[in-house]
């Protein structure tokens, strides 16, 4: 089988690390100057899951989608979600890349991810991955795995078949990352994004691990809030989630999900410090806008976005 990685962030070279592991043809699509890291060098996984190197002839490195051939099986998107509208262009524009069979699978943080790439392609062909492993990159080409949660997801949003993920979920799991396709992924992104949308920015403001911020009432007040204006969200929508309230769930979160990445460092937080723009608006931001969606007032994710905002604006976008 043959898989095309979109992004050579933490999460992107894993997930390569994974395909080329598992016996499929690989490639990447990088920018220039990652990408001549990549010939020379290849890529490594470090972390709590071992270690393993792929050497540069073991995969292919492109620089434009006009250089990527047909017939990929599956196109694996892991760049920033503020690049989503871009790359489901290019990829309809260039949609040889996949043809009628090949499947888009979303490795991204976040809600709504998948409506840039609906646009174009059926449901059919897009699918999404629930990650839940902290992954930082040290180096162009080079992942550390910091911790894990629970197994990497893969399935459809929409009702569709994910029989087809199977050999990109064995790979992933091969390759030592437990990873599975699942029939409740509406379930598991929005356990997700509880997580997220409470430590992300907090930790990102902050410039605190997700440990630190359990260690304060004061800021587990705040995100008691957050988890609160999520569940009222979760139930104007309509979505689901593993635990019925907030209650349920703040209990598993205080008591297990923090404690299990006490250490671990927001991915919102690794962007502001790279002087790069953020995810917000498709964590807190998402809430906000289904809050106004549904009439129902989100006053503490929005105080979350305007910071991550603010501080975007000082040290992001003038860089």
């Amino acid at each position: 089988m043959k898989a095309l990685v979109i992004g050579t962030g933490a999460v992107g070279c894993a997930v390569a690390i994974a395909t080329i592991s598992g016996g499929m043809e690989t490639a990447v699509l990088a920018r220039s100057e990652t990408a001549k890291y990549l010939r020379e060098h290849g890529l490594k996984r470090t972390g709590i899951f071992g270690e393993i190197t792929i050497s540069p002839e073991r995969f292919t490195v492109y620089e434009d989608y006009d250089e990527i051939p047909s017939g990929y099986d599956y196109v694996i998107v892991t760049v920033k979600s503020l690049a989503n509208e871009e790359v489901a262009g290019k990829l309809n524009t260039y949609s040889d890349i996949l043809g009628q069979t090949g499947r888009i699978v979303i490795f991204q943080n976040g809600w709504g991810n998948d409506v840039p790439y609906l646009e174009y392609f059926p449901t059919r062909q897009v699918f999404n991955a629930r990650v839940i492993t902290g992954f930082e990159r040290t180096a162009p080409g080079v992942t550390n795995v910091t911790v894990h949660l629970a197994p990497t997801l893969l399935g459809s949003l929409h009702g569709d078949a994910a029989d087809e993920l199977e050999p990109l979920a064995q790979a992933i799991d091969d390759s030592g990352i437990p990873s599975q396709v699942s029939e409740e992924l509406e379930e598991a992104l929005w356990a997700k994004m509880l997580y997220n949308t409470t430590l992300n920015p907090l930790g990102a403001i902050l410039n605190m691990s997700y440990g630190q911020l359990s260690c304060s009432e004061h800021l587990v007040s705040i995100m008691s809030r957050l988890i609160e204006e999520t569940y009222e969200v979760i139930d104007a929508a309509g979505y689901k989630t593993y635990w019925k309230n907030a209650e349920e769930y703040k209990d598993v979160f205080y008591k297990k999900l923090v404690p299990d990445t006490f250490v671990h460092r927001a991915s919102t937080l690794q962007d502001i410090e790279k002087g790069q723009l953020t995810e917000i608006d498709t964590l807190n931001g998402c809430i906000i806008r289904l809050g106004e969606k549904y009439n129902v007032p989100t006053p503490t994710h929005q105080m979350i976005v305007q910071l991550i905002k603010g501080i975007e604006d000082i040290r992001c976008r003038a860089k």
